[in-house]
């Protein structure tokens, strides 16, 4: 039977990777079915340096025959090692396809650092791009990927070779195996447990020591993800687990919780544990290079999100995370509709989400998208969204919940802008022009429908520019035309609030005229003083060349493309005052 070293203060001695020689025997626990916590002997093979500061890895094989079939197995990250009955570390890196059960420790006097500075404020996710960039990529049907090499650029995971075992149940069922979620999985560094998740009441946390299989807890409620891992070390309190990071995002807030183990799946490429996860004994704090660590306690809140997919409702829970809730609440659009619709064929997807912050504000947006991936752009789209959000510089409100609605309709409703013909082309202010637009559907049917918009009455005389387009399309061309500095994150909500849904057709009244772009707004000034501030601030200083006087939205059935611009002439009238005087 192993017995530890008791150091004075009750917690193990630990061994340095410096004493360590090959040949040495030792002892790894990891728990199995049944919560077992099986004595796997080892044997060192040697000690791997590395250029990285701290980055030494003691390499050991397990000398037991179960493992001589499953190799390593992805949960078993954090299994203790113990040398003489020392602790040298967590098991935490292993090869894939490796014909040894052949795996990498991380000395646990690398992992000790985790506890250090557990106050740490979280830090965001990295630069963001230009909204007009995710507008134009949502309008280009290419937002899945867009969004995916921004938040999860190749090599995000580290160079962690032992994936992280993600238990997953619900609506979730198993993680997909391909597609936009997949990929980001991949890159990631998780690997699917197809049949854990399930919640598992009868574990306690009394049951909690070196071994025993815990999980971080991602989604709650009607879908549960959740990833899993073994404890290397309890002490005074604290957790420490994994052995490599989770995903390396420094700061985190995530429910830890018990859980137990089903069975160890061998595989050829990864093998893995599955496991069922018990309620939440406490939180996360730190997941970094050496691993993750956390203590028992209460757990943090999860963001509340409500789907809807037609009729059907769904509730969930997510982690609060600058990168990992963007994510997971794109998916969690993608598995709610996936459970109740078909994910494959034409359809046209009418998409609306509400954020509620804590201080009263609400952000509602509307989209629309068609085609065979109509429902991975709109998962894509709320987690482009919510990642911009996210990676605001200001000072924000907490997000109380997520709302999603989901309408989905089979076929393809979409249609094209023919032309667009004013009823004349000479107009005085305070009119109303009625515009005609002629779209092409789907299958060819020709409709027109008609636009009024008025003039403003203080317009002066001289060209007038009419500009009508669908929502998306006018989103891109305004944004780019007109750009805006926010200087607060109501700001932030504001501009966020001029992206319109490609379901919208959008006339707008266009005039030449100069604005200067500042902080917070705009400001109409003439050609000298741009130039005058210019000078003073820079020649980058943002500048607007057209302004919008007027401009109505009309809503459409499916989703439209087009955009036309009109020439029209203002005349002066007896009586008219100049615009702006």
């Amino acid at each position: 039977m192993f017995m530890a070293v008791v150091s004075p203060l009750g917690a193990v001695e630990v061994i340095d990777p410096s004493e360590i020689q090959t040949g040495d025997t030792g002892l790894c626990i990891t728990e199995v079915e049944g919560g077992e916590l099986l004595e796997i002997p080892v044997r060192v093979l040697g000690v791997l340096g590395s250029s990285q500061p701290r980055g030494d890895l003691v390499i050991v094989r397990l000398e037991h025959p179960r493992f001589e079939e499953t190799g390593v197995a992805a949960g078993m990250s954090g299994s203790p090692v113990y040398i003489g009955g020392r602790l040298l570390g967590a098991l935490a890196y292993s090869w894939s396809f490796a014909t040894e059960p052949i795996a990498g420790v991380t000395p646990f006097v690398h992992m000790e650092g985790l506890a250090e500075g557990e106050d740490r404020v979280q830090a965001g996710v990295g630069s963001r791009p230009d909204l007009v960039e995710l507008a134009e990529a949502q309008r280009q049907a290419r937002l899945p990927e867009f969004v995916l090499d921004w938040l999860l650029p190749e090599g995000v995971g580290g160079s962690r070779l032992l994936p992280v075992a993600i238990g997953s149940g619900g609506v979730v069922g198993a993680l997909p195996q391909d597609g936009w979620p997949a990929m980001a999985w991949r890159r990631m560094g998780w690997a699917a447990s197809p049949v854990g998740g399930a919640r598992h009441d009868g574990i306690e946390r009394g049951d909690l020591e070196p071994g025993a299989m815990v999980a971080g807890v991602l989604v709650s409620g009607d879908a549960f993800l959740a990833a899993g891992g073994t404890v290397t070390e309890v002490r005074d309190g604290s957790v420490w687990a994994f052995g490599h990071p989770f995903l390396g995002t420094g700061d985190i807030r995530m429910p830890l919780a018990r859980a137990s183990v089903v069975t160890i799946l061998p595989s050829l490429a990864n093998s893995f544990k599955m496991f069922n996860v018990g309620e939440t004994i406490g939180t996360l704090r730190s997941d970094r290079t050496h691993g993750v660590w956390g203590r028992f306690g209460e757990a943090p809140a999860l963001l509340p999100m409500k789907v809807s997919v037609g009729a059907t409702n769904y509730s969930y829970g997510l982690i609060d995370h600058p990168m990992l809730t963007p994510l997971l609440a794109g998916f969690m659009v993608n598995a709610s509709h996936a459970v109740h619709g078909r994910t494959l064929g034409l359809q046209t997807v009418d998409l609306q989400l509400q954020i509620d912050f804590s201080d009263g504000a609400v952000l509602h947006l509307d989209q629309i998208f068609q085609g065979a991936d109509s429902v991975v752009q709109g998962a894509a789209w709320t987690t482009a969204v919510l990642g911009y959000l996210s990676a605001s510089v200001f000072t924000s409100p907490r997000m109380d919940s997520l709302t999603v609605n989901v309408d989905a309709k089979n076929g393809l409703r979409g249609a094209t802008i023919i032309d667009v013909v004013p009823e004349r082309r000479k107009l005085a202010p305070g009119e109303t022009l009625r515009l005609r637009v002629r779209l092409r559907r789907e299958g060819g049917t020709i409709e027109s429908l008609e636009i009024p918009i008025e003039v403003p009455i203080n317009l002066g005389e001289g060209r007038l520019d009419v500009v009508v387009a669908d929502g998306a399309s006018w989103a891109v061309y305004d944004l780019g035309a007109r750009p805006f500095r926010p200087a607060s994150f109501s700001d932030e909500l504001r501009l966020l609030g001029r992206l319109r849904s490609s379901g919208t057709l959008v006339a707008a009244f266009e005039r030449a005229g100069t604005s200067v772009v500042l902080p917070g707004g705009t400001v109409a000034a003439p050609v000298g003083v741009v130039a005058s501030l210019q000078a003073a601030l820079g020649p980058h200083v943002p500048t607007a060349a057209y302004r919008v006087l007027g401009k109505v939205e009309t809503e459409t059935v499916g989703p439209v493309l087009g955009a036309a611009r009109i020439k029209l002439d203002i005349r002066r009238r007896p009586g008219w005052t100049e615009e702006g005087s």
